[in-house]
């Protein structure tokens, strides 16, 4: 229990999908509370929902729940505008800067957002950049503003981890303030956030570190195994084994997917023995639409589950918002969002500040068409982030009238036919309903500008069908319970990369364990950047040119290649994924076998 001092203070609690980790972290808070009422706590969690969740009946003023972006940005930002902070942002970014500022490709976007930059201060050059970028902040966007030190979400955490590094005086904002921590969704919180944490704590018995999470749920793009020597310090003593959820057939196969024992589950007495009306199954089918339908035909109040991808995009008319995305570097593949987060996830958790914005536009529009004026003055008023809250302030009734000719104005624009993204920005920025600033965040973005000049209609479609009852995303039922259920997950090469046939086919075919695969997985991973750090680019960039006349590139991959070879030798996995390709390319040295050796989707797609 976290309401005893233990000698280890950094504890690893393995909670699997139903097994009440929110109860029970609720739960510890509380005996924390109760027992040791001057403890000081603090609970990182994922989303803002889970924060919310956790917060319900704990009204300690000791205790602070937070995302983890939230919070260090909190943690940081006293020092953004300090000499060493900025120093730092130009050691890690100057090249970036500066390859924007000559825009050597010539990207015409990038063109274009100089010439307003120009126009805004007189002229773009590094020394211009210095002299007016006074502060660094937190952007709440995917992509980092070189030229106004705005930091996208992966950045912020990049940045954090390198300010305490460079100066550890940080960490003891951390330690000396809490006595427990709490780290919620662990197994897709990124390895610098870990480590800033464990430096926090380490070499101090005051602070417990609770580390909680589910490796079975793990996105292994998120956290990229760089912490698991420190996380074997850990105690692992504590774990949650009882599903709360599933009846005991699905907990027996869960048990077998896992396939080792410290992973294993028990169903609650109340599920042992139970047989449902729609006893689980796998059905593997090439015509997923006609089996669907014919289920949700017999079932009709059963919840359909779909991991989204673009063949579904495209049914629902917003296959350009898919192509858009897909094309951003931020969330293409191997990133830590894909495309089908960001365009299924109608929440305030959206990572994508524009998704988030123009979902939260149509659903304004929504109230605003069904006169429902009470509903679109609160959501305005709240989301400060977005709108001009001054806009919205009613004293008068000429105040009523005037905020009602702006949406008349906005409600004209929207419902226009061929009315695209852009012109929606437009109006509201227009109708001074968004602030300046968000108007440029938006415009300026040379990633967003294939968004802006999308159809709004694409918003309307995507957002009607998230919305329909008894059909959602991964996003739309997280942390939540439903008799049944309809997973549907299609395979396809596009984000996201899914081989449910040849998971089903390697899991029947070789006995292997999730910890046996992680090994694998991050052991490779690590690998492959050392092999690419020595040839100084990636695989997939290999050409004929840097390869096969190229005799020291070509003699680096033969010499890893046998390492490789003799590294993992007798490794079921690695014999069955990845040791043809390497003998191929022993037998043959040419590019086109050199780029199918060394690369991690050859283990992450199965």
């Amino acid at each position: 229990m976290a309401g005893k001092i233990k000698r280890n203070n950094k504890h690893l609690i393995n909670a699997p999908a139903g097994s009440g980790k929110t109860t029970y972290i609720r739960e510890q808070l509380k005996s924390i509370c109760l027992n040791q009422p001057k403890s000081k706590i603090l609970c990182i969690t994922y989303t803002n929902r889970a924060a919310d969740e956790l917060e319900k009946g704990l009204d300690s003023t000791n205790i602070t729940v937070s995302t983890i972006h939230s919070y260090i940005n909190d943690l940081i930002s006293p020092f953004y505008s300090q000499k060493e902070a900025l120093a730092l942002y130009w050691e890690i970014y100057e090249t970036k800067i500066n390859e924007r500022i000559t825009n050597v490709t010539g990207n015409a976007h990038i063109k274009e957002s100089n010439q307003r930059y120009i126009e805004k201060y007189g002229e773009l050059t590094d020394k211009v950049v210095r002299e007016n970028l006074l502060a660094i902040s937190y952007g709440e966007t995917p992509f980092t503003s070189l030229y106004t030190g705005k930091l996208s979400h992966d950045d912020l955490i990049m940045f954090a981890n390198r300010l305490i590094k460079k100066y550890p005086v940080l960490l003891r904002k951390i330690g000396d303030k809490y006595n427990y921590i709490f780290i919620d969704e662990c197994q897709d919180t990124s390895a610098y956030v870990l480590d800033i944490f464990y430096d926090a704590v380490k070499n101090r018995e005051g602070v417990q570190l609770y580390l909680l999470g589910d490796r079975m749920q793990q996105i292994y793009r998120n956290y990229d195994g760089s912490f698991e020597e420190k996380l074997k310090e850990f105690d692992t003593s504590d774990r949650l084994r009882i599903n709360f959820r599933s009846i005991e057939k699905i907990v027996d196969i869960l048990n077998k997917i896992y396939n080792d024992s410290y992973y294993e589950q028990q169903p609650t007495e109340g599920n042992v023995g139970v047989i449902p009306d729609i006893a689980p199954q796998v059905i593997i089918t090439s015509d997923v639409k006609d089996c669907v339908y014919k289920l949700q035909s017999k079932f009709p109040e059963i919840l359909t589950l779909y991991l989204m991808n673009k063949e579904k995009y495209e049914e629902i008319g917003a296959k350009n918002l898919y192509n858009a995305y897909e094309g951003m570097e931020s969330y293409s593949f191997g990133r830590k969002y894909s495309p089908t987060d960001i365009l299924s996830d109608m929440s305030s958790d959206n990572p994508d500040a524009l998704m988030r914005f123009l979902f939260l536009i149509n659903n304004v529009m929504e109230y605003y068409s069904n006169e429902n004026y009470g509903m679109v003055i609160s959501i305005c008023k709240k989301e400060s982030r977005f709108f001009n809250s001054s806009q919205f302030k009613i004293k008068w009734h000429t105040d009523k009238k005037h905020i009602k000719d702006k949406f008349d104005a906005l409600k004209a624009v929207y419902e226009k036919d061929g009315c695209l993204i852009r012109d929606v920005i437009k109006c509201l920025f227009d109708n001074a309903l968004i602030p300046e600033e968000i108007k440029n965040d938006f415009e300026e973005s040379v990633e967003y500008q294939r968004v802006l000049d999308i159809g709004v209609i694409e918003i309307k479609n995507l957002a009607h069908y998230l919305s329909m009852p008894y059909i959602s995303t991964q996003h739309g039922v997280k942390g939540e319970s439903h008799l049944s259920v309809i997973f549907v997950a299609a395979d396809n090469n596009n984000t996201p990369n899914v081989r449910m046939y040849a998971f089903f086919e390697l899991w029947s075919k070789l006995d292997f364990s999730l910890p046996e695969f992680e090994a694998l997985f991050y052991s490779y991973s690590k690998t492959i950047k050392t092999v690419e750090a020595e040839i100084g680019m990636k695989i997939s960039e290999l050409s004929a040119e840097t390869h096969n006349r190229n005799e020291k590139n070509k003699a680096i991959l033969v010499k890893y290649s046998n390492q490789v070879l003799d590294t993992y030798k007798g490794n079921i996995l690695f014999d069955e994924l990845c040791k043809d390709d390497f003998l191929t390319y022993l037998a043959k040295p040419n590019v086109g076998n050199a780029k199918k050796i060394f690369k991690i989707t050859k283990i992450e797609c199965k």
